[in-house]
């Protein structure tokens, strides 16, 4: 983007007092509050599906999400003369989630449980489609059958990342020549497959079929993407921005993913643990089965196998010192991830 590209903004009902560069585009100040210019990069229907459920949380009540502004026109994607398309959303002034801060960890939580249940709202009479849906629709067989027993994207994802694992073991077995990183993660990936294995079965037990098929039969929404990056807080107010990945799963998945990637920065610390799940239920209460699925979510060795898969699908020629740094926390770490999951299986 350019300063050209701001001859688009001439379409709009309202008027520019600065503008900053930021979040992929330009941050906007504007008599009508801030806002977040972008250039679109992927086709209509990903803009207009997340256009979609920002305008049903928005009019359910949760009024701080990144809605998009139509232009005059009325349309939410705005061409230049070069045929390129932008948009416009509504964006907020303020700081995102701190996760060193625990008042703000407990206040991003709350506003998870908040928002879920705004989502379980629209759900009810959302018609739009899902990412999954969107993009892998030769999948949709596999879906349809949840009731007698056909698999949910929940566990396929995870059965998807275990087989995976065992493609990168066995990579790794094979290749003589091994440096440091290889001959960490090898000396691992054994013990990390066990406990992805043992993660797939849990998920599989029958314990969770009637609740994941309860939320495919009711289209229970997810934000898909709830991370410290996507929280702002703005003169008192939560806003929670990015939707694009939003997706039909039981909403305890969106809780999972906040967690670990917290935790990871907290060496996996109980009471830091036990404290974000304590303020999400005070408002959104987990039943039992919601938190047994919690227990095996966390016992995925998911950063495990996101350090292996990065090297799987690389440059294995050279491998960045960040890249080997990961791995070696993620084993050291684990010990600590153990104790946290006993206290939860």
């Amino acid at each position: 983007m350019n300063e050209k590209s701001l001859e688009v903004l001439k379409q709009y009902d309202f008027e520019v007092n600065r503008v900053l560069r930021g979040r992929g585009g330009m941050i906007l100040n504007t008599d009508r509050g801030v806002k977040l210019f972008l250039e679109c990069v992927k086709s209509d229907k990903y803009y207009e599906r997340e256009n979609d459920i920002t305008r049903r949380v928005a009019d359910s009540g949760f009024l701080w999400v990144d809605t998009y502004v139509q232009n005059s026109s009325g349309e939410i994607l705005t061409p230049d003369e070069d045929g390129r398309r932008f948009y416009v959303k509504d964006w907020y002034e303020g700081k995102e989630c701190n996760v060193r801060d625990l008042k703000d960890l407990c206040r991003a939580v709350q506003t998870l449980a908040q928002l879920h249940l705004v989502l379980l709202e629209v759900a009810g009479e959302f018609s739009g489609t899902t990412e999954e849906q969107n993009e892998k629709d030769v999948k949709a067989k596999a879906l349809s059958g949840i009731e007698a027993g056909g698999e949910t994207q929940l566990r396929l994802m995870y059965t998807r990342h275990m087989k995976e694992l065992k493609l990168t073991g066995n990579y790794l077995k094979n290749k003589k020549k091994k440096s440091e990183f290889e001959q960490l993660a090898y000396k691992n990936i054994g013990s990390f497959f066990s406990e992805a294995e043992k993660a797939v079965q849990l998920l599989a037990g029958p314990q969770f079929q009637e609740r994941l098929s309860y939320a495919k039969k009711t289209g229970e929404l997810c934000h898909g993407s709830y991370n410290y990056h996507n929280i702002i807080f703005s003169n008192g107010n939560t806003a929670v921005t990015n939707f694009d990945k939003y997706k039909n799963e039981c909403q305890i998945s969106d809780l999972y993913q906040f967690m670990r990637k917290i935790l990871e920065k907290y060496d996996w610390d109980i009471q830091t643990a036990y404290k974000m799940m304590e303020e999400y239920d005070k408002i959104k209460p987990v039943s039992d089965t919601e938190r047994a699925l919690l227990a095996a979510l966390f016992a995925f060795p998911e950063k495990f196998w996101k350090v292996m898969n990065y090297y799987f699908n690389s440059n294995k020629a050279w491998i960045p010192p960040k890249t080997k740094e990961k791995l070696e926390k993620v084993v050291q770490q684990n010990e600590k991830r153990q104790k946290f999951l006993e206290t939860l299986l």
